[in-house]
């Protein structure tokens, strides 16, 4: 009995201070103790092992999302995620990599049907247009990000709720982009950083219902100016084979 009575102390322990690792972000007004447990049990894909991608997983390693990996192309990628991340304390947090064998087309439906959050951390427009058709097929939410410059934007696709990235592009002009593959946009770590804390958020507030996700809104951020751009109304497109579909 007194084995038992001291098991169950330890456990209470353990739980107690488990959740005193997040004693900033549970005093935030609305976020509860079940938010916190649905980040402990939450799983995301981050596509792409960029320095934004690198600041996403380390924002959510902290906030305690439980399984976090990291898949791109390149090794060198990987390994300088692997490196910047080794000094971040994640107990709370399961951090994985893999390197992914082109053509991505071939396994990464596989790959991504296994998390609830897809993140876009890629480069390349192809890549990221793939892994939005993907993420529609599988009803995933995909957190798109894109920068060039000192400017950049962040887009919370969800299935349902959204239009798809290849409907967003054609909605902004912007069907050239893909054409651009030889290019690698230049930008500034300092940005990169602001848009990966865009996406990391994003994130947790689909996985634990904490706020209200931007959805069908596309957030555009100029660094230079600091002026902040929010376009709605992004709605899936009833014409589109991928996002209006029922």
């Amino acid at each position: 009995m007194e084995a038992g009575i001291d098991s169950d102390s330890d456990s209470l322990g353990s739980e107690a201070a488990r959740l005193l690792r997040y004693e900033r972000q549970l005093g935030l007004p609305g976020f509860s103790q079940t938010q916190q447990e649905k980040l402990f049990m939450g799983s995301v894909l981050l596509l792409g092992a960029s320095f934004v991608s690198r600041t996403v997983a380390m924002s959510l390693a902290q906030s305690g999302v439980g399984t976090i990996k990291l898949a791109s192309a390149s090794l060198s990628e990987l390994s300088s995620a692997r490196q910047f991340l080794s000094s971040v304390e994640t107990p709370d947090s399961k951090l994985s990599f893999q390197l992914l064998s082109e053509p991505l087309m071939g396994h990464l439906e596989e790959l991504m049907v296994a998390y609830d959050v897809i993140v876009d951390g890629v480069e390349r427009w192809q890549t990221k247009l793939l892994a939005s058709d993907v993420a529609m097929r599988l009803g995933k939410p995909l957190v798109h990000s894109h920068s060039s410059g000192l400017r950049c934007q962040v887009y919370c696709m969800v299935p349902g709720r959204s239009m798809c990235l290849r409907c967003l592009l054609i909605q902004l002009e912007m069907e050239d982009f893909p054409r651009e593959e030889a290019s690698r946009f230049s930008s500034l770590p300092a940005l990169e950083s602001i848009v990966g804390g865009f996406q990391a958020l994003e994130v947790i507030k689909l996985l634990s219902g904490f706020g209200v996700s931007q959805g069908n809104e596309l957030m555009r951020f100029d660094g230079l100016s600091g002026e902040l751009e929010v376009l709605r109304g992004l709605d899936p497109k009833s014409d589109c084979p991928d996002c209006g579909r029922p």
